[in-house]
């Protein structure tokens, strides 16, 4: 019989930091064997207070701490840019910043920026929409974590995408999509419908040659999911390093690819945004509302 990891309550956390991980460090061992690219920008757009969980050790277990870690291990310059809107989550993920970044290596520079080498981070008390990109270059390859407590805090604006997709050709992004029904999704259909514009400011930046794959946990109350943006050629990677991630915890996860598939992806995203009840009367042509999306 097949030993699972116990994570109690935080089993969707561990999976997605296992996840995170292994999506950054493909991207490490990818870009450093590519003579196109010259650094390597990474943004975080909901960074949070980068708290240690657990007894894991501190770069497993948040978001800043993967990066930071990963970082070191590059072959080429990384910038890094926190985004925290929250005021007193922001001063507690620079003082958790402050404690254990040395350990990787890193010196403080200043109250919120922090470099080792060639590699620096910066954390910033703002919105994850505001985040500034006009020093993207052409020669960067860009990787995105968007991660909001759920889909209603969405941290990367409508036009993100599209404005790196206009600087550099090389861009993957990972975000958290959290749809409980018995929460979120009692909001009015009309308020949902903002949710799949997010997706689809998304497939509309798409360049041809990188894909989205919507994933969503299988048999999950909380109906969480995650959109992931990559190359069309690290398809089954990708794919292994989600199954691998959550089969540590005895889950599955459906999985399905926007240019591959678009019926499929289509299906997914409704099954995440529309209640049981909306799902049946859209199948059956009695959704208008949802013409418009």
């Amino acid at each position: 019989m097949t030993k699972y990891l116990d994570v109690g309550k935080s089993w969707r956390t561990w999976a997605k930091h296992e996840l995170m991980s292994s999506f950054v460090g493909q991207e490490v061992g990818a870009t450093g064997r590519m003579n196109g690219i010259k650094r390597l920008v990474w943004f975080d757009l909901s960074a949070g207070d980068a708290v240690k969980v657990d007894d894991e050790e501190w770069h497993k277990t948040c978001s800043p701490g993967i990066l930071a870690h990963h970082a070191i291990h590059s072959r080429k310059p990384v910038e890094i840019a926190l985004y925290e809107i929250q005021a007193a989550t922001y001063d507690r993920l620079v003082a958790n910043l402050g404690a254990n970044l040395p350990r990787l290596g890193y010196v403080q520079e200043s109250e919120n920026r922090w470099r080792a080498g060639d590699r620096v981070i910066q954390a910033f008390n703002s919105s994850g929409h505001n985040a500034v990109v006009d020093f993207v270059r052409c020669t960067d390859a860009v990787l995105v974590l968007n991660d909001p407590n759920a889909i209603t805090e969405w941290a990367m604006r409508d036009t993100f995408a599209q404005e790196i997709a206009s600087r550099t050709p090389w861009f993957r992004s990972l975000s958290t999509m959290g749809c409980n029904p018995s929460g979120i999704k009692r909001m009015k259909p009309e308020e949902r419908l903002p949710w799949f514009d997010l997706v689809g400011a998304q497939q509309a930046a798409l360049p041809r040659y990188r894909d989205l794959l919507l994933a969503a946990i299988e048999r999950d109350e909380a109906q969480w999911a995650y959109l992931l943006c990559t190359a069309e050629k690290w398809r089954k990677a990708t794919e292994a390093v989600i199954s691998t991630a959550f089969r540590k915890i005895g889950r599955t996860v459906a999985m399905s690819w926007f240019r591959r598939d678009p019926a499929r992806f289509e299906e997914t995203k409704r099954t995440l945004f529309l209640t049981k009840k909306e799902l049946r009367e859209w199948r059956n042509l009695q959704l208008p509302f949802l013409e418009a999306s």
